[in-house]
Parts: structure tokens; C-alpha cells; sequence
């Protein structure tokens, strides 16, 4: 009998205490006031809510100076709000280009890849979120709209940086399974495996990937679940938005590939480096 689990983890269902620091909210080390992307060029999806973990890492890249933000499936009445945390950070209000896909059909993504196109020019895409992900059909968008957008914007991207998240930091249910879950678990289990063999395959080239766990958050998707499920949720957006845009403010080749749940904390991380490398650690293997 073998199980999957990340080794040498005490807790490999959830991760969340590799750290001996747990965060539910943001933190001076991961404040985008901190951080400077200042000149990169930006695409989030599914930001379409305020109270949203797409909406939370448009706004941190916005904080941290982002020149370019490309945003999908936003409603606009947000947009203003977003320019407005610019601003307020005392950044360049960024220009930014709002877009609806459907992730899930190669001939949408590569539609948006058209228009990215005509509205950017030759400039390139730095940094890719991809925080759209949906309970159901959960394959189709959570697995499948992943590599349609690699597909469409990874060769322009090359050299650059790239970021793999989830809408509602599910990818701890990756490392377990539970009855009634099979679907859903399985998709965010393909892409955590997806994330590696992509960095693999990409490192030569300057890829970063991460895989990103973004904590117990009460979003849109979680609206059908149990009011005692939902009690349960105690993260803010902001804790995941914050980390993804420090993930992407600076490289850190030795932690690229691998599991990143922003409720850890950061610095206690980076000074598990040495730790993480050694043992491999922060993947998913099977132990026979």
C-alpha cells in the first residue's frame, strides 16, 4: 500500500505548519510597499470580485508598481477601486487592459492572446496568475484552462516569470482525499504535478513556477457550501495576494516547482532553503 504526501511533513494534508508561524492576514515582510515589479507586465484571472483572491493579487502587483495588469473576467465598477490602491501606494496608476475567456477553450484563450496582442505591441507578459478555478466542470478549468494558457502566452513569456494559483486555495485538498471530492481533488493534484514538469521542462529558459496554496478563504466559490464549512474559513484574500506578488517581486530558483502556502510565513521559509533543497521537499511523492 503506498499514499501520496509531501516527505518529512508532519502535517502533509494541509502544510500550512511548516512553519512554525501561521498568517491569516497580510504581514510587513510580504507588504507590496516593500516590494518593487515596477515595469512588469501582469495577467490575473478570474479577478471578478472584490472579496476575491484574483482581485487581492491585482491590487498587490498594483501596490508593488506593476507598470502593465492584465486583468480577466473583473467587473469594471472594481476597476476603479484597483487604479484607486495605486495610487494610494504612491505607484504609476498602471495601465491595464480588462478581458472575459473562457480558460477552458483553447479557441477563447487564444482569442485573449489576439487581443493582448493588439493592445500591448511587443510587450512581453512577465507574470502569469492563474487564479480562475471553479468546483465545476473542475477538470476542464482547473486542469485543462492552465495548459490552454501555457499553451498561448508561455512562449512569449520565456525568460520571464510564472505563477500557478488557485481561486479558493484548495491545492491542500490535493494532498488528500475525502468522499465527494474526488473530481476536485484530482484537478488540483494534476497541477501540482503539472507545475513541476512544467518548471523542468522550462528551467533552461528562466521559467519560474509555484504552485500556490491560498489558504482557508470565505470567496464566491465557497458560496454553497455549509454555513459550518464557511465558519471555518479564517483567511483574508489579502494574505494570498500579498505573497503572490512577493513571490513574483524577486528569484528564488530554489523554490521553483514546488507546494507555497501563503498562510506560512514567508521569512521563516526562506530560511528553511537549505532544508527544502536537500530533502526535495514541498512535492508531491508516493512513499512505499
Amino acid at each position: 500500500m503506498s499514499i501520496l504526501q509531501l516527505p518529512r511533513i508532519k502535517n502533509a494534508s494541509r502544510g500550512a505548519d511548516f512553519t512554525q508561524t501561521r498568517h491569516s492576514t497580510s504581514y510587513p515582510h510580504i507588504s507590496p510597499l516593500s516590494l518593487d515589479v515596477s515595469g512588469k507586465n501582469v495577467l490575473v484571472t478570474g479577478a471578478a470580485f472584490e472579496e476575491g483572491v484574483g482581485f487581492a493579487t491585482a491590487v498587490a502587483f498594483a501596490r508593488a508598481g506593476a507598470g502593465g495588469l492584465w486583468l480577466l473576467l473583473i467587473s469594471f465598477d472594481l476597476i476603479a477601486k484597483f487604479k484607486k490602491a495605486a495610487i494610494d501606494a504612491r505607484r504609476a496608476e498602471p495601465t491595464v487592459l480588462v478581458c472575459n475567456v473562457d480558460i477552458s477553450s483553447a479557441e477563447s484563450v487564444r482569442t485573449l492572446h489576439d487581443s493582448v496582442q493588439e493592445a500591448f505591441g511587443s510587450s512581453r507578459l512577465d507574470v502569469l496568475v492563474n487564479n480562475a478555478a471553479v468546483i465545476e466542470p473542475d477538470i476542464e478549468v482547473n486542469v485543462r484552462g492552465l495548459i490552454n494558457m501555457a499553451r498561448c502566452f508561455l512562449p512569449g513569456m520565456l525568460e520571464g516569470w510564472k505563477i500557478e494559483d488557485s481561486a479558493d486555495g484548495k491545492k491542500k485538498r490535493a494532498l488528500s482525499a475525502r468522499s465527494a471530492g474526488s473530481s476536485y481533488r484530482s484537478s488540483k493534484l494534476a497541477v501540482l504535478r503539472w507545475t513541476e514538469s512544467l518548471r523542468l521542462e522550462y528551467v533552461d529558459q528562466g521559467l519560474l513556477a509555484y504552485c500556490v496554496n491560498s489558504g482557508a478563504i470565505w470567496t464566491k466559490i465557497t458560496e454553497g457550501q455549509l454555513g459550518e464549512v464557511r465558519d471555518r474559513l479564517p483567511d483574508r484574500p489579502e494574505v494570498a495576494g500579498d505573497t503572490i506578488a512577493w513571490l513574483a517581486a524577486r528569484r528564488r530558483e530554489w523554490l521553483g516547482g514546488r507546494y507555497v502556502s501563503c498562510v506560512r510565513d514567508m521569512q521563516e521559509l526562506e530560511l528553511k532553503k537549505a532544508e527544502i533543497v536537500e530533502g526535495n521537499l514541498l512535492k508531491v511523492r508516493m512513499a512505499v
